[in-house]
C-alpha cells in the first residue's frame, strides 16, 4: 500500500541551545514535489508540514513554534511525542503481576501523559537515515515511577507523495507499559482560526467512543456514538464548537477518545479523513493503534503559543493522535498495553495528504 520512495533531501540546522547546553536541532526533509516536513529533538517533535500551493508557494498545516526555546519552555504538547505512556493512569497506580508501582502525578490525583516529565520534555538523540529521520531517547527504571529501563526510537519517514509515516520502536529490560503516540495539530488551510477549523469536514471509522468520568479516567464503557455529537462515522462538518451542548459542549471542545471498527494488533488500518473544503486539500489518517483522540486545541488561549507573532485560540486547530484506549492498565477489558522483558513494541500513524 506504501510504496518506499526515491531519495529525500534531509537538511539539519542548529536550532538553539537548552539551559542544560544541550543542542536543538532543525530537520528539513523535502520530497521531489517541494512538500517539507520540519522536526526537531525537542520532544521529537513535529514542528511542521509545508505543503505547495497551486502558486508555487507554500503551506504549512502543522501547528507549532519558532524557535527551538519554545519547544524547550512548551506547555501544550505542541507537535511532541508523548509517553512513556498517552492519557491517564487512575490514581498513578500500576499493578503488573505482584509488583506495585507509584507513578508520577502530574493531574492530581492522576498520573497523564507520561508524568511531570514526559518524553515531549526532553532533547532526544538524532539521526539521519536514507529518507528519514530519527530520533533516540533511553528512559531508567523508576523514571517518573516507571519499572524498567526502556530505549525508545521515533522514525519519521516522508515520501514524494505527500505521506508522513511515523513509526514508534520501543523495548524494556523489565515488564511496563507503552503506549507512545505523536501530537500534531492540524489546519488543512494554514489559517489557524477557530472559523477555519469549523468548516473542516470530518470522517472518522469508529462506532464507540471512551465514556468518561469528570476526572478524565474511563468508565469501562464503550457506549455508541448513534445519536451524539462524536459520531463522524459519515463525514461532517467540524462546526463552531463553541456552539454544542452535548459530549462536546461539556468538555469544552472535542476532547474525545473513539474505538476504532474492526481493530486488530499490528494492523494498518484507515482511521480518519479530514478535509478543507475551501484549500481543497484532503488527509487520510492510518494507523495500528485502537483509538483516536479527537482534541480542538481547548487550551491554547492565553499559553502564549504562538506562531509568527500570533497567538493560537481556542480551537484553531485540530489533533487526531492514535493512541491505545486510556487507562488500559486498569481496564482488563481494553486491550493491554504491558509489554515484558526484549518484547519488542511497534506502532505506525500515516499522515497522508492529498
Amino acid at each position: 500500500m506504501y510504496k518506499r520512495k526515491e531519495n529525500v533531501e534531509i537538511e539539519q540546522n542548529l536550532w538553539g541551545f537548552s539551559p542544560e547546553g544541550e543542542g536543538g536541532l532543525l530537520y528539513t526533509m523535502r520530497n521531489a514535489s517541494g512538500g517539507e516536513v520540519l522536526l526537531t529533538n525537542a520532544g521529537a517533535a513535529l514542528v511542521g508540514v509545508r505543503l505547495p500551493n497551486g502558486d508555487g508557494s507554500l503551506c504549512n498545516v502543522v501547528a507549532g513554534y519558532d524557535s527551538f526555546a519554545e519547544y524547550v519552555d512548551d506547555t501544550v504538547g505542541m507537535g511532541k511525542i508523548i509517553g512513556r505512556t498517552s492519557g491517564v493512569i487512575s490514581r498513578g497506580r500500576l499493578v503488573i503481576g505482584e509488583q506495585t508501582s507509584r507513578l508520577a502525578v502530574n493531574r492530581p490525583p492522576h498520573h497523564a501523559d507520561g508524568g511531570r516529565k514526559g518524553f515531549g520534555a526532553r532533547v532526544w538523540e538524532a539521526r539521519t537515515e536514507v529518507n528519514r529521520v530519527v530520533f533516540a531517547l533511553e528512559s531508567v527504571a523508576g523514571d517518573e515511577g516507571y519499572p524498567s529501563g526502556l530505549r525508545t526510537e521515533v522514525i519519521y519517514d516522508w515520501d514524494d507523495d505527500n505521506r508522513l509515516e511515523i513509526t514508534v520502536v520501543a523495548k524494556a529490560d523489565g515488564a511496563t507499559p507503552i503506549d507512545i503516540t505523536t501530537a500534531p495539530m492540524f489546519d488543512l488551510s494554514g489559517e489557524f482560526t477557530p472559523a477555519s477549523i469549523a468548516r473542516h469536514r470530518l470522517q472518522v471509522n469508529a462506532s464507540r467512543y471512551v465514556a468518561m468520568r469528570g476526572d478524565n479516567v474511563p468508565t469501562g464503557e464503550l457506549p455508541t456514538v448513534e445519536a451524539t455529537d462524536l459520531d463522524f462515522r459519515s463525514e461532517r462538518e467540524v462546526g463552531d464548537l463553541d456552539t454544542f451542548d452535548g459530549l462536546i459542549g461539556e468538555r469544552g471542545g472535542l476532547d474525545h477518545w473513539l474505538a476504532i471498527d474492526g481493530w486488530q494488533r499490528s494492523i494498518l488500518a484507515h482511521v480518519a479523513t479530514l478535509t478543507d473544503p475551501q484549500s481543497g486539500r484532503k488527509m487520510n489518517v492510518y494507523s495500528s493503534q485502537p483509538a483516536l483522540h479527537l482534541y480542538s486545541a481547548n487550551a491554547m488561549s492565553g499559553s502564549g503559543a504562538q506562531r509568527d507573532g500570533r497567538e493560537y485560540e481556542d480551537h484553531s486547530a485540530l489533533a487526531l493522535h492514535c493512541m491505545a484506549l486510556p487507562d488500559a492498565v486498569n481496564r482488563a477489558e481494553f486491550p493491554s498495553i504491558v509489554m515484558e522483558a526484549g518484547e519488542l513494541y511497534v506502532q505506525k500513524t500515516v499522515y497522508e495528504f492529498l
